[in-house]
C-alpha cells in the first residue's frame, strides 16, 4: 500500500513544493519545484494571494499531485510565539485556557487569533510553546488552496518542521540555535536537550550582508537572554545552524561566527539528518528552497506532532482519512464473509437437529419396543439405562456376572476395532462359555491378519486364532473363521 504526499512551502521569496512517494518499499523524493513570486515592481496593486496563486499554478501544472495528501508550512511574517507554563498536563484543558493566558499580551482580540501549541516538557508544571496567527491570514492562505482543490492536513509555521526534524533525528548536540530564513522574515529556535524551546519571528529587509549578519547576530542574543530570563537556566549553544533561502554565502555565516563566538553552518536537511528518505536519480536536492518542504513530508511520515493551525488531528482520524476506502472495502467483504458464515451455521445446525430428532425418535422406538409395558416416555435414553439397570439386578444369580462379558459388548469391541472403510463382511457370530467364533468374508488375506491383530488389542480376549482363510473362486473373496478365547 502506497500513498503520495505533497509538501508546499509558502516563503517570503516564493512557493517549494515536494512530492514524496510513501509506500513499504521506502520513502522516495519523486518531484521538487521552488517558483519564485513575480516581480512585482511594475504591479505595486497586486497582493500576496495573487502571487501564491500564480506560483501555486505552475507547481501544479508541473508536477501530477492526483490523490495525494497536502501539508503546507506558511511564512514566519503573520506567526508570532509565546512561551508558557500551565498546571495541567491533559491538552483538551490546555487549550481550553490558552485564550485566557494569551489575551493580555495580545495587541488584538483573543477570538480573531487561531492558536495551537506544543509541549515542551511534562512536570509539574507543563511547559509549552504556543504559535499565534491572525485568523484571517490563515483563512487568506486557505481559499488560495481551496482554488486548487488542496485540503491541507496539516498548516505549520515555516521552519518548525525543520527544527523538530533537526532535534529528534540529527546527530549534532542537543543545545543548538536553528534559524530559518527568508528574504524579509527569519524565525530563531532554541533548542535544548533535543526540545525546541523558544521560538521568535523577527522582520529585517537588509540587503547589505554584513548589516544583516550583525542583525541577525543580535537578535540570536536577543532570543538566547529571552530564553534565560524565561527559564532560569544558562544557555550555551553548541552551534548555529542556518536555513533557507536567505542565506547569503559563506562570508555572511563567518560574520555571525565571528561576532557571537559559535561556530554556524548551514544546514542540508536531506544529508545531515537521516530521514531514510530517496530521491530520484535525475533529481538533486536544493537544500536552500527544500529543506522546510522536506522536514514538513518526514514529520508527516513518521508521525510526528507539530503546531498545526489546520486543527488537531487525532492518530485515529489520520489512519481513517489515509486508508478510509480500503476500510470500507475491507468492512464489505468482511460484513459479506460474516453473513456466509452465519447462514452456513444456520444450515449446518437446522441438519444436526434434524439427525438429532431422528436419533432421538430411533431411541424412543427401541425403548419402546424392548419394554412395549411402558406407556410414557420423557427421557428415553436415562429410562432405557434405568430399567437395563433393573434387569441386571433382577437376572443377577452369582457374585461373578458383573465380570462375564456381555454379547453386545463383545459386538460393540469387534466393530469398533475394525475400521469402517475395510471390506469386510461379519457372518456368523457363535459364542460358547470361553471363546467364540467368528465367520466372515473380506478382500485379502492382509485384512484377515489385519483384522485378527486389532482385535488381539482388545482386552476382553485373551488370545485369537485363524481358524481357516480360503479364497472362494465363485466371489474372488476370502472367506474367514477366527477363533477367539475370552
Amino acid at each position: 500500500m502506497s500513498r503520495k504526499i505533497f509538501s508546499i512551502d509558502i516563503r517570503d521569496k516564493g512557493v517549494s513544493a515536494l512530492l514524496i512517494e510513501n509506500s513499504l518499499k521506502g520513502n522516495q523524493i519523486e518531484a521538487q519545484l521552488f517558483v519564485p513570486y513575480m516581480d512585482t515592481s511594475d504591479e505595486p496593486e497586486k497582493v500576496k494571494a495573487d502571487r501564491i496563486s500564480e506560483s501555486l499554478d505552475k507547481i501544479l501544472k508541473e508536477i501530477h499531485v492526483t490523490g495525494a495528501e497536502f501539508i503546507v508550512s506558511i511564512s514566519s511574517e503573520c506567526i508570532s510565539y509565546r512561551s508558557l507554563q500551565v498546571p495541567f498536563k491533559d491538552r483538551k484543558k490546555i487549550r481550553q485556557v490558552l485564550p485566557f493566558e494569551l489575551e493580555p499580551t495580545l495587541p488584538y482580540p483573543v477570538d480573531e487569533v487561531t492558536i495551537d501549541f506544543e509541549t515542551i516538557h511534562a512536570a509539574e508544571k507543563t511547559e509549552i510553546l504556543v504559535g499565534l496567527i491572525k485568523s484571517s491570514e490563515i483563512n487568506e492562505i486557505l481559499d488560495i488552496l481551496k482554488k486548487f482543490n488542496i485540503e491541507p492536513y496539516i498548516v505549520a509555521p515555516a521552519g518548525f518542521a525543520s527544527v523538530l526534524c533537526l532535534s529528534k533525528f540529527s546527530e549534532t548536540d542537543h543545545d543548538f540555535i536553528f534559524v530559518d530564513m527568508d528574504e524579509k522574515y527569519t524565525t530563531i529556535f532554541a533548542v535544548v536537550s533535543g526540545r525546541v524551546y523558544i521560538a521568535r519571528s523577527f522582520f529585517s529587509a537588509i540587503t547589505d550582508p554584513r548589516i544583516k549578519a550583525q542583525k541577525l547576530s543580535d537578535n540570536i542574543l536577543q532570543v538566547i537572554a529571552g530564553f534565560e530570563s524565561l527559564f532560569a537556566i544558562d544557555f550555551g549553544p553548541s552551534k548555529i545552524l542556518l536555513s533557507g533561502t536567505g542565506i547569503d554565502d559563506d562570508d555572511f555565516n563567518r560574520e555571525i561566527s565571528e561576532f557571537l563566538g559559535i561556530p554556524v553552518s548551514s544546514v542540508d536537511i536531506f544529508k545531515d539528518v537521516d530521514l531514510k528518505i530517496n530521491i530520484s536519480s535525475e533529481l538533486q536536492f536544493d537544500a536552500a528552497s527544500m529543506n522546510n518542504a522536506l522536514s514538513l513530508a518526514a514529520v508527516e511520515i513518521m508521525g510526528i506532532r507539530t503546531i498545526n493551525f489546520y486543527g488537531e488531528r487525532s492518530i485515529v482520524k489520520k489512519y481513517w482519512e489515509e486508508y478510509k476506502n480500503d476500510f470500507i472495502k475491507t468492512g464489505l467483504i468482511a460484513a459479506f464473509v460474516f453473513v456466509l458464515a452465519m447462514f452456513n451455521v444456520l444450515f449446518e445446525a437446522h441438519f444436526l437437529q434434524g439427525e438429532v430428532n431422528q436419533i432421538d425418535r430411533q431411541i424412543a422406538f427401541i425403548y419402546q419396543s424392548t419394554f412395549p409395558e411402558v406407556k410414557e416416555i420423557t427421557d428415553p435414553l436415562k429410562q432405557m439405562k434405568d430399567a437395563v439397570k433393573q434387569e441386571r439386578e433382577k437376572n443377577m444369580f452369582t457374585g461373578e456376572i458383573d465380570t462375564e462379558a456381555l454379547n453386545i459388548d463383545i459386538i460393540n469391541e469387534i466393530s469398533s476395532r475394525i475400521p469402517a472403510d475395510q471390506d469386510v463382511e461379519i457372518s456368523s457370530f457363535v459364542r460358547g462359555d470361553n471363546s467364540l467364533l467368528i465367520s466372515g468374508d473380506t478382500d485379502s488375506f492382509n485384512n484377515v491378519d489385519d483384522i485378527k491383530s486389532r482385535l488381539e488389542r482388545a482386552e476382553i480376549f485373551k488370545s485369537i486364532t485363524i481358524s481357516s482363510a480360503n479364497l472362494e473362486k465363485s466371489s474372488n473373496r476370502i472367506q474367514f473363521k477366527l477363533k477367539v478365547d475370552l
